[in-house]
Formats: structure tokens, C-alpha cells, sequence
């Protein structure tokens, strides 16, 4: 089945799949277009029909384009497309994309076949956290009560050096917290991206390609963490999603 396009229309992309794969029954793109599959030899552009007069609506289109990959990641893998990437018609996708990067993208699918991304984020609580922090630091605890008991009457020197104890305690905890989690969910995945440094409050934001044939476990050690962290931070768990940290997307 390929798009068809009226005058004017393009090929929106969306990512690239195996020829073989079958696309979720119903699955719409930008402006509920079908979603539909332009075959070349081994594997497959995933697109709709779009009017680029019409243009991209940056939040809309941007969330609806993910919806639409990470719909295709749950039955299979795929090699995302840069969101905004549109060909003139069918005959320029297969010249243009799936002919020159046939073996590429035949080779990445295979690679990437029963595996899936998923991304795991957590954050302190932030007030369970200082109470933490305080508890177990007595110079914090010693500086916080006396500028407390001075109020309005305290220095500013004091007020200062509190900020930064807490601020360096609250560092180490975090460092320590997060690399534990880390190692729990490192070997349960066979490729990992940590996105870029978190914060103090938040521990990690972590991207994990996971065996489909593993996927129970690596779900269980999650709800694990998140039980030994309840209280203390909020752990979320995203996916399977499409492999964006571990594709580079295609233009």
C-alpha cells in the first residue's frame, strides 16, 4: 500500500521499518492522515499524506509524529526520521531514501529487532530530602537552628554557608542515590544513554535498550527501585518507545 497525494501533498515520514512489518489497524499521523508503508526491497518508509502549505505546528505535530513511532515501537523496531522530513511523492522516497540507505537501514532494523527503548526518570521529594539532608549532617543541623533562633538577627555569612553545606550534601546524595540506580538498571539493559546532568533533585534520566525477552524483569527491577524509594522520590518509567537514543534519526 503506498500514500497517495493529491496536488500539492507530500509524503510526511515518519521513521523507516522492515518491509514485512504490519502497521497497528487505524493508525493516523499529522492532521489524521492514515499511516501507511512505501516498500522497497527489504524494508519500508513509514509516511502519510501532508500539505506542507498547511505547515508544522511545532507542539501538536511534534507530539503526534512521536505517537506515531512509538506505536510502530511496541510491534517492531524502527529507525526514526527527523521530525519535518517530507518527500515530494513515493517514487522520491524510494529514490531518494530507501534506495541509497537500503543496506544501512536493512542491517540497523536487524540489530535493533527485540529490543526496545525505555527511559527511566527520578526526582527527590524535595522536602523529604532536606529533612534527610538535615538529619544526617549535625553541622547543617547546628547552623540551620542558630539561624533560626537569630531570625531577622542572623549574618548573612551564616545564611550563605548553610546554602552551601546544603547544597554540597544534597550533591553527594544524589551522586551516591543515582549511581545506585544506575547500576540496578544497567544490567538489565544491553545499551545505555544517561541524558545530561540531572540536577540535585533529580536523581536520574536515563535511556535503556532492553531485551524484549527481558522486558519483565527489567519492569520489575524499576518497580522495585521504586518501592525502596518510595517517600523519598518519585520514579517514572517510559516506553517502549522508538530507539531515538540509540538512532540517530534519519534527515
Amino acid at each position: 500500500m503506498t500514500v497517495t497525494t493529491s496536488p500539492g501533498a507530500t509524503c510526511y515520514l515518519y521513521g523507516i521499518v522492515a518491509a514485512e512489518l504490519e502497521l497497528p489497524a487505524g493508525l493516523t499521523g499529522l492532521r489524521d492522515q492514515p499511516v501507511v508503508k512505501i516498500p522497497y526491497g527489504d524494508v519500508a518508509a513509514i509516511a502519510s499524506p501532508f500539505h506542507a502549505e498547511h505547515g508544522v505546528a511545532a507542539r501538536e505535530d511534534l507530539l503526534k509524529h512521536g505517537q506515531v513511532l512509538d506505536a510502530i515501537a511496541a510491534i517492531g523496531p524502527v529507525i526514526p526520521v527527523r521530525f519535518g522530513s517530507a518527500l515530494q511523492d513515493d517514487a522520491a522516497v524510494e529514490t531518494e531514501l530507501l534506495e541509497p540507505g537500503h543496506d544501512r537501514y536493512h542491517a540497523l532494523l536487524g540489530e535493533l529487532s527485540g529490543h526496545s527503548q525505555f527511559t527511566v526518570r527520578a526526582r527527590y521529594d524535595e522536602r523529604q530530602i532536606l529533612t534527610e539532608v538535615v538529619a544526617e549532617n549535625p553541622a547543617i543541623a547546628q547552623l540551620r537552628a542558630s539561624t533560626r533562633e537569630a531570625a531577622g538577627g542572623s549574618s548573612y555569612g551564616d545564611r550563605v554557608r548553610l546554602g552551601e553545606l546544603v547544597a554540597r550534601a544534597l550533591e553527594a546524595k544524589s551522586v551516591a542515590d543515582g549511581d545506585a540506580i544506575l547500576r540496578r538498571l544497567e544490567s538489565h539493559a544491553v545499551a545505555v544513554n544517561v541524558r545530561a546532568d540531572p540536577g540535585v533533585d533529580q536523581l536520574v534520566d536515563v535511556a535503556l535498550l532492553v531485551e524484549n525477552s527481558r522486558r519483565q524483569e527489567f519492569e520489575q527491577v524499576v518497580e522495585d527501585l521504586a518501592t525502596a524509594f518510595a517517600g523519598r522520590a518519585r520514579m517514572r518509567l517510559v516506553g517502549p518507545t522508538a530507539p531515538y537514543d540509540f538512532v540517530a534519526a534519519e534527515e
